[in-house]
């Protein structure tokens, strides 16, 4: 019995393989952890509480303030946490995968994203957290998000042969389809807060019994919504087009099903957000269980195209006669 590696050296390949499974896994959950940070900053009204850039007040720690240490514990998760954790993803993967397109291309676009990411973190607070640049903020870490994700997965899977054509029935398509769809859903939600219309409809489903409200702010709350119908609609095709499409395989259709429980869940919250009066904490789960519908919708889009695109054998921990 042997070990098969990508390399044709059995213990090193299986050290790399395993060394990026981890990072890359740790990295993901760790731009998650502060895309939920960063929504507690926004509903906590904290973006400010360290009205400089790099430092706070001038100096390196905070105020005991409580606004001051929400803000400062983001940007130290970004600059001690995440930020040298995508650095080290994308030095493994752009040293040991540079074989492996499904590797190192999005390391590559993680770095630039990283950069722009931090460089808008300080553009928002120099200019007072203008809505269309924290709708930016947020977009920029959802897309780094979605990057770190595609690596973990790719890390997952070793490609053994390629095929000249798309396998399946193009459920992959839809499965992409549906993730982008959660991203513009994202985005508006982001448009509603920097427009300031989050107040714009206090009843749900319907604004102010209207399903069409008149007004500016409940117009802009209310398009959120059906822009939520639509595209949560297609999301909800994309998720059964992956369980029960030719090609489809066990940890598809599983991501599929949690992806599933996790819009629902999200569309309850987003109702008990508005009956409870957008309370923060209500707010800032929204937003988390947004991220995680993203999550969802990121691995199933992944996980369908490279499916579609590449024929997986033997991983490289595996061992074969």
């Amino acid at each position: 019995m042997a070990a098969i590696g990508i390399a044709g050296q059995p213990d090193r390949a299986r050290r790399r393989f395993t060394w990026l499974q981890g990072l890359s896994t740790v990295t993901a959950i760790s731009v998650f952890i502060l895309v939920i940070i960063g929504g507690i900053v926004r509903v906590t009204e904290s973006g400010l509480g360290c009205p400089d850039w790099p430092l706070c007040y001038g100096k390196l720690l905070p105020p005991l303030e409580y606004t001051a240490i929400i803000e400062y514990t983001h940007r130290f998760v970004a600059s001690v946490i995440v930020g040298p954790l995508v650095l080290a993803t994308a030095i493994v993967a752009l040293a040991r995968y540079r074989n492996d397109r499904w590797v190192w291309i999005p390391a590559a676009i993680s770095v630039p994203l990283l950069i722009v990411q931090g460089l808008l973190g300080g553009v928002t607070v120099l200019t007072h957290l203008p809505g269309e640049i924290v709708a930016l903020h947020l977009g920029t870490a959802e897309a780094l998000f979605a990057v770190c994700l595609f690596i973990m997965v790719a890390s997952y899977r070793t490609p053994i042969t390629r095929t000249e054509a798309a396998t399946g029935d193009g459920y992959h398509r839809w499965a992409i389809a549906g993730a982008a769809g959660v991203y513009v859903v994202i985005i508006s939600g982001a448009v509603v807060t920097a427009m300031g219309a989050t107040g714009g409809c206090v009843t749900w489903p319907l604004c102010h019994g209207s399903a069409f409200p008149m007004t500016h702010l409940s117009g802009i709350h209310m398009f959120h919504r059906y822009v939520v119908l639509v595209l949560g609609a297609l999301l909800l095709y994309a998720v059964w087009r992956c369980s029960v499409g030719r090609g489809t395989d066990g940890t598809l259709r599983w991501l599929a099903g949690l992806t599933l429980l996790t819009f629902v869940a999200q569309v309850i919250v987003g109702a008990a957000t508005i009956w409870l009066d957008f309370q923060a904490h209500w707010r800032a789960l929204h937003l988390t269980a947004a991220t995680a519908v993203w999550a969802g919708a990121v691995g199933m889009a992944v996980i369908a195209y490279l499916n579609a695109r590449t024929v997986w054998g033997v991983r490289a921990w595996e061992q074969v006669d």
